[in-house]
Order: C-alpha cells, then sequence, then structure tokens
C-alpha cells in the first residue's frame, strides 16, 4: 500500500483503518515523513508503527493506541491524546506541545529532547521518564515526584512546580525563569549553572544547595535561607535580600550590579565590580601550620611575613587573628580584612601560596644557628633602642590619633524636667542599663555628659546593633531616647580639662545632627552605615528624609537629607 492510499484510509476514519490491520498483521508499515492535520482518530491502532519525522497535528487521539510507536522528531502538537497508550512509545526530539493527555498512559516512554510545552501533567507521574534536555515551558507540574531525578537541561521557564519534590534532584543547566515554586521541596537539589531568572524564592529553603554558576538575577529572594550556600560565579544582580540568611555561604567571584535589600524590593543598592563579594563574603582566613611549637624568632617575624603578604597583593589590609596550639604543632590564622579592589577569591589563593613559600624560609630557619644569632642580636637591638620610648608613648598614646569608626550619639528626653532626688535615682538607674548594652558590644570611647552620650564602634553592625538594643531596653525602662548613627573619620583627642579622651568630627557631629531630629524611641542612621551595615536578617530599614537643624559640612541648615530609621528584628546577637 503507498502512502496516498494509506493516506486515504485515515481518511476513512479509525474504524476502517484498525479492521484494515487487523486484516494484514504482518504488513510492516513506515510512516516516516507522513502528515494528518485535523483528523478524527478516536481509537487507532498505530501500534509499532514508525512515524519519523512525521507531522499529526490538530487530530483528536483519544483512546488511541501508540505503544511502541516511533514518533522521534515528529511534530505532535496539539492533538488530543485522552486516554492515549503511550507506552514504550519513542517520542525523542518529538514536539507534543499543548497535547491534552488526560488520563493518558505515558509509562516507560523515551522523551528525552521532547518539546511538552503547555502540558497539564496532573494525575501523571513522570518520576520514571528520562527528561533530560526536554522542554516543560508552561506546563503543570503541581505536586509532581521528581525526587532524585535528572532534570538536566529541561527547559521549566514559566512551569507551575508548586508543591513538587524536587529533593536532590539534577537541575544542572536546567532553565526555570520565572517557574513557580511555592512550597517546593528542595533539599539537596543541584542548581549548577542553572538559570533562575525572575524565579520566587520568598522565605524559600535554600540552605546548603549547590547553586554554583546560577542566573539569579531579578529573583525574589526575601527571607529565604541561603546558609552554606554554593554561590560562586552566580549572577544576582537585581535580587530581593531582604532578611536573608547567608551565614557561611559561599560568594567567591559572584557577581551583583545591583540588588535591593528593603521590605518591599525598591531600595536599591549599587555596587563595583567585586564589591559585593568583598561587603557578604565570610571572612578570608589563611593559616599557615608549623611543626612543633612556634619559636620566639618565628613569632617575632611574624609581623614580617604579614607586611610581606599586603605589599605582593596590594591594597590588602591583614590580621593576625590567632596562634594556637594543635595536635603536632601550631596554627597560626590570618585574616584577610580588606582585599583592595582585587577578586577575593583569587587573593586568597595568591595569598595561600606565598604565605607558604615564606614559612618555608622561616622553617629554614630552625637549622640555621649563625643566622638565628643574628636575628637574636638584631631584634635584642631594636629592643633596646626603641623600647623605652614605647613607654613614653603609651601615656600618650590616644592623644590626636584619626580612626574611621561608627559613631553613635544618643540624648534622653525629659531630662531637664527632673528635680532633685528624682534626677539623681533616674539617671542612676539609666547609666546603670547602659553599662552592660555597652560592654557586649565593645564599645569604645564612652563619653557620658548628663542625658547626652558619645560612644563608637570598630564595626557597623555592633554599633547600630547597641543603638537598637539601647533604645529598646530604655523604652522598656520608661525612658525615651533619640539616637542617630554615622560612620567616618573621628579623631581621638585629650580633653585637657576632663582629663579623658573624647571625640571629634564630621562623623560625630552628623550623629549629633540625626539625633535632634529623630522621634523619641527612634534609631537614625545615615545611607553609609547601612550600606556598610551585615544586616542580613538583623535590622529593617525604613527610609526617611529629615531636615537638618545646623549646618555640617557641605550642607547647610533646612537641607534634606536621606537616612534610615533602624528597627532591630533579633535579640540573640
Amino acid at each position: 500500500m503507498n502512502q496516498e492510499e494509506i493516506h486515504q484510509l485515515l481518511k476513512a476514519g479509525a474504524e476502517a483503518w484498525n479492521k484494515w490491520r487487523k486484516n494484514h498483521p504482518g504488513a510492516a508499515l513506515n510512516l516516516d515523513g507522513f502528515s494528518l492535520k485535523n483528523l478524527d482518530l478516536d481509537g487507532i491502532d498505530f501500534s509499532a508503527i514508525s512515524m519519523q519525522g512525521a507531522t499529526v497535528t490538530g487530530c483528536s487521539l483519544k483512546r488511541a493506541n501508540l505503544i511502541s510507536a516511533n514518533f522521534e522528531n515528529s511534530n505532535l502538537a496539539k492533538n488530543d491524546l485522552t486516554g492515549a497508550k503511550l507506552i514504550a512509545a519513542c517520542l525523542k526530539k518529538a514536539d507534543l506541545s499543548e497535547c491534552i493527555l488526560n488520563n493518558a498512559s505515558i509509562l516507560t516512554a523515551g522523551v528525552r529532547g521532547a518539546r511538552l510545552d503547555r502540558v497539564d501533567f496532573r494525575g501523571h507521574d513522570l518520576g520514571g521518564l528520562d527528561l533530560r534536555d526536554t522542554s516543560l515551558i508552561g506546563c503543570n507540574l503541581t505536586h509532581q515526584n521528581l525526587a532524585k531525578t535528572d532534570l538536566s537541561n529541561i527547559d521549566f521557564t514559566d512551569a507551575n512546580l508548586e508543591n513538587a519534590d524536587l529533593s536532590y534532584a539534577n537541575l544542572s543547566g536546567a532553565k526555570l525563569t520565572h517557574a513557580r515554586l511555592f512550597k517546593t521541596k528542595m533539599q539537596g537539589v543541584q542548581f549548577r549553572d542553572a538559570n533562575l531568572e525572575y524565579v520566587d524564592f520568598n522565605k524559600a529553603n535554600l540552605q546548603g544547595l549547590d547553586l554554583t554558576g546560577v542566573n539569579l538575577r531579578n529573583s525574589d529572594l526575601r527571607e529565604a535561607n541561603l546558609q552554606n550556600a554554593h554561590l560562586a560565579n552566580a549572577d544576582i544582580t537585581g535580587a530581593k535580600l531582604w532578611r536573608i540568611q547567608s551565614h557561611g555561604w559561599d560568594i567567591s567571584r559572584i557577581k551583583c550590579e545591583y540588588a535591593y535589600w528593603d521590605k518591599s524590593g525598591r531600595d536599591k543598592t549599587s555596587y563595583r565590580i567585586n564589591e559585593f563579594e568583598r561587603i557578604y563574603r565570610e571572612a578570608i582566613t589563611i593559616e599557615l601550620k608549623y611543626p612543633q611549637r612556634l619559636t620566639n624568632l618565628e613569632l617575632a617575624t611574624l609581623p614580617i611575613l604579614l607586611e610581606h603578604l599586603q605589599a605582593s597583593q596590594w591594597g590588602t589590609i591583614l590580621r593576625l587573628k590567632s596562634i594556637s596550639d594543635i595536635a603536632g604543632g601550631a596554627l597560626v590564622s590570618i585574616i584577610v580584612e580588606e582585599t583592595g579592589k582585587h577578586n577575593p577569591s583569587e587573593v586568597k589563593q595568591e595569598l595561600e601560596d606565598e604565605a607558604a613559600r615564606i614559612q618555608m624560609a622561616q622553617l629554614a630557619v630552625r637549622n640555621n644557628t649563625e643566622l638565628q644569632k643574628e636575628l637574636k642580636e638584631a631584634l635584642a637591638g631594636v629592643k633596646d633602642q626603641y623600647w623605652p620610648r614605647f613607654l613614653e608613648l603609651a601615656a600618650e598614646h590616644e592623644r590626636e590619633q584619626i580612626r574611621n569608626l561608627t559613631v553613635v550619639f544618643m540624648d534622653l528626653k525629659g531630662f531637664t524636667t527632673w528635680k532633685g532626688s528624682e534626677m539623681s535615682e533616674k539617671l542612676a538607674l539609666f547609666r546603670g542599663l547602659l553599662k552592660p548594652i555597652l560592654n557586649k558590644w565593645q564599645a569604645g570611647f564612652p563619653n557620658m555628659e548628663g542625658d547626652s552620650l558619645r560612644v563608637t564602634f570598630r564595626n557597623a553592625t555592633a554599633g547600630l546593633s547597641c543603638a537598637c538594643m539601647m533604645s529598646r531596653v530604655l523604652y522598656g525602662a520608661g525612658f525615651e531616647v533619640r539616637i542617630g548613627v554615622e560612620l567616618g573619620e573621628v579623631a581621638v583627642v585629650h580633653n585637657e580639662v576632663t582629663e579623658i579622651s573624647d571625640l571629634e568630627g564630621t562623623a560625630v557631629s552628623m550623629a549629633a545632627r540625626l539625633e535632634s531630629v529623630a522621634s523619641p524611641g527612634e534609631v537614625l542612621a545615615t545611607a553609609k552605615v547601612r550600606h556598610y551595615t551585615d544586616y542580613k536578617g538583623i535590622f529593617n530599614f525604613k527610609s526617611r528624609n529629615v531636615q537638618l537643624n545646623k549646618s555640617i559640612g557641605n550642607k547647610n541648615a533646612g537641607d534634606i537629607v536621606e537616612c534610615y530609621s533602624v528597627e532591630l528584628l533579633r535579640t540573640d546577637i
């Protein structure tokens, strides 16, 4: 039977076709490249037929028998396959877009590389299919159990995966742009190099997931758990990051041109190249293991080692974190506090390599008695020459120092109305409440005059946490305070009258200006403080525009200054 005769027979309907097949059980049917459009073929028997590269579109194939049929590379779009049997059918690279598969049986069908766009898969179990490289754009996959399934390179764009189980699935290279993942189980999912642009991960648990190289541009990560997640080489430009949990995350070489840290996702914060990683990555630590304990000469030469490492990577700032005993020797830990304009991940590797090289030179001194003797004599000479001068300077070490600090300025409301013993009692309580809070966050240079307090912090997060806690505790005790917070250069000067250290500088003045315009019980912080605060999940920042009461720097009285009203969200810090 030629193709024209076959076509006429098919147009006659499924009953005529099935009768002919029954009467010719041994007939080999090859319909490769065949074209059928808009026909009623309900109940037709296409089992074991080869229809590679065929076009069968817009047809009604309800209850059709397609068992073991070969439809590889065929166009089967927009067919009604309700109740059809597709068991063991070859659908590789076939296009079944917009097909109706209600109650159809697709067990063991080969669908790798197929297009299944906008198909409703409710009621189907896709867990046993090889779905790699398939296109599932706009599909309804709610409640699907795809745990431990290889879903690499799948296109899930606009797909509905709500309440689906993707636990430990491999989604490497998959595309999930605009996919809906509400209440989707994602424990252990492999997302490496996937496209997750515009995905809503609000409150999602992404803890420990492999998100290496993923595209998370414009995604919603508000209140998401990203603890210990691997985001190396990922792109999170435009992501909403309010109250994320990020402890232990890996953001090596992460890309972020701008992000949104506010609850509404409208307050844009821009970042220069590598700046996001420098600000928010976990501290880089360089570790050097020494056999046996460190010798005095090795201890003495550690500052030289640090200076050399800083010089090898211009712009880096290193700090000796700790020296501890370990089994078989000692461990020296060095913190990289600033990476300059370098890529932090590259800096870590290069510093580790250089530190190992210099350490070998240190250890070689253990077997060089002549060099040991020269070093000891040189160090003794330094001590004899400079130690007396160091002792002289010790008493003056706080005079006229310039430091980059976070300044907290606080004023107590209603102080002037207190009288006699009431003032003494209230001030005693007030100061008693402040002391443990200031100690907890290691406040520096506290200076209290009557009802006002000036205090500094080396870390913006610590300063803001302390300010919010002071406001909260004092409010609970019946005190109303106004607090301003700024970050910048502060001069530590010696007050000849009080004989204690005092603070001067624009940062101090700006903190005072903000305090004066704050509402009772409010903590106001500048944009600079917000930017340098590791506030993920700790603070809520509400944008405010305030009018200066007094001039400061290049700003005049009456000018509008953008700042933030800050609320402490956690008390366990």
